[in-house]
C-alpha cells in the first residue's frame, strides 16, 4: 500500500469533524429561525421549507456516517492503521456517499423552489432556473447509481480479501466530475437569478446589492463545489484513501451546508425586522414603487403580518352585472403593492 505522506504523521479526522459538527449546528439554527418565520410570523410553510427539513436531516445523517468513519481511523493516513480500520472507515465512507451527492442537490432544489416565487410569468425565466437544476438532478442520480454498483458485491469496495468484480476506479471519479461541474453551474445560475430580477427594478443601487447579495450566496457554495471537483483528481493514483479521501469530505460538507445556510438566510431575516409605526408606514407607503418585486412576497404567504416588509402580490375580483342584459362578467384586476424591501 502507497503510504504517501510521512506514515503516522496526519489526522485530518479532528478537523473534519469539527467542521461537519460546527456547520450542522449553525445550520440547525438558521433553519430553526426560518422555520420560526415561516410558521410563527408568516405563517406558512412552503414546498421549499420540506425540501430544507430533507436537507437538514441528509446532513446530519452525513455528520454522524462521518464521526463512525473517523472512529475507524478515517483522516488518518493508510499506512499507519491496521487492515481492519482500513475497511472499517472506508465502509461508512462508502455508506455516506449518497449524502455526500445529495446534500447539495436537496438544498438547491429547496431555493430554486424559493425563487420560483419571485418569478413572473415568464416561461424563458422558468426554463433558466430549472433547467440547470434539472440536469444536475439526472447527473447526481447517475453518480449515486454509478457509486452502489461499483463493486459487485457492494462489500468488495471496501474490503479487498474478497473475490469482487469491480470497474476501474476511473467510472466513478469521472461520473464524480461530470457531478461536481453540473453542481457548479447550478449554484452559479442560482447565484446569478436573483441579480436580473432585482437589478433592472426602480430601487436604490444600494438596496440591489443588498438584494442581491443575499440572495446570492451560494455563489460560495460554488466555490466549494469547485475545489471538491479538483480534489478528486488526488485520487486517480493514490492508495491513501482514508487520508486522501478525508479531504474531499471536508469540502462535500462544506459544500452541503453552505448550499442549506444559503438558501435559508434570506426567508429569517422578517426575525430581525424592526416593525415600524403605523405614521412610518404611511410615509414609506408613499415612496413606494411600482415595479415587479411588488409582485411576490419574496418568502411567500398571501397577505403580511403587521410590521414585515416584504413583497406580495394582490389580486382584486370585481363583478360588474349589466341589468338591462341580465348579462354578467368578471373581470380579474391585478394590483400591486410593495411594502419595503425583503
Amino acid at each position: 500500500m502507497d503510504n504517501t505522506g510521512s506514515g503516522n504523521s496526519g489526522n485530518l479526522g479532528p478537523s473534519l469533524l469539527a467542521i461537519a459538527w460546527v456547520f450542522t449546528g449553525i445550520s440547525t439554527l438558521v433553519v430553526a429561525l426560518r422555520f420560526y418565520v415561516r410558521i410563527s410570523i408568516l405563517r406558512r410553510f412552503r414546498l421549499d421549507d420540506c425540501m430544507i427539513v430533507i436537507t437538514l436531516l441528509c446532513v446530519i445523517g452525513s455528520s454522524v456516517l462521518l464521526t463512525i468513519a473517523v472512529s475507524w481511523g478515517f483522516g488518518k493516513h493508510a499506512g499507519s492503521l491496521s487492515e481492519v480500520e482500513v475497511r472499517n472507515s472506508m465502509k461508512w465512507v462508502y455508506a455516506c456517499k449518497f449524502f455526500a451527492v445529495m446534500n447539495p442537490l436537496f438544498g438547491r432544489i429547496s431555493f430554486a423552489f424559493l425563487l420560483s416565487e419571485l418569478i413572473p410569468p415568464s416561461k424563458l425565466r422558468r426554463i433558466f432556473l430549472w433547467t440547470p437544476v434539472g440536469v444536475h438532478f439526472m447527473a447526481d442520480f447517475m453518480t449515486v447509481v454509478i457509486v452502489y454498483t461499483q463493486c459487485r458485491p457492494s462489500r468488495g469496495y471496501w474490503d479487498k480479501t474478497i473475490k469482487s468484480y469491480c470497474r476501474p476506479p476511473t467510472v466513478e471519479q469521472y461520473s464524480a466530475y461530470v457531478q461536481g461541474s453540473l453542481g457548479s453551474v447550478a449554484d452559479l445560475v442560482l447565484a446569478v437569478f436573483p441579480c436580473t430580477l432585482f437589478w433592472n427594478l426602480s430601487m436604490h443601487w444600494k438596496q440591489k446589492v443588498f438584494l442581491s447579495s443575499i440572495m446570492g450566496l451560494g455563489i460560495f457554495a460554488m466555490i466549494a463545489c469547485v475545489v471538491k471537483t479538483i480534489e478528486l483528481g488526488a485520487l486517480t493514483h493514490t492508495d491513501d484513501l482514508t487520508y486522501q479521501m478525508a479531504k474531499l469530505a471536508i469540502c462535500w460538507t462544506l459544500e452541503a451546508h453552505i448550499v442549506l445556510i444559503s438558501a435559508s438566510i434570506p426567508t429569517v431575516r422578517a426575525f430581525f425586522k424592526t416593525p415600524k409605526s403605523p405614521s412610518n408606514s404611511q410615509s414609506d407607503h408613499s415612496n413606494e414603487i411600482n415595479t415587479f418585486m411588488k409582485r411576490k412576497r419574496a418568502m411567500g404567504g398571501n397577505s403580511p403580518p403587521d410590521g414585515i416588509n416584504g413583497i406580495r402580490k394582490e389580486i382584486t375580483v370585481s363583478t360588474i352585472s349589466d341589468s338591462d342584459s341580465q348579462l354578467a362578467y368578471t373581470q380579474h384586476h391585478t394590483s400591486e403593492h410593495g411594502w419595503g424591501e425583503i
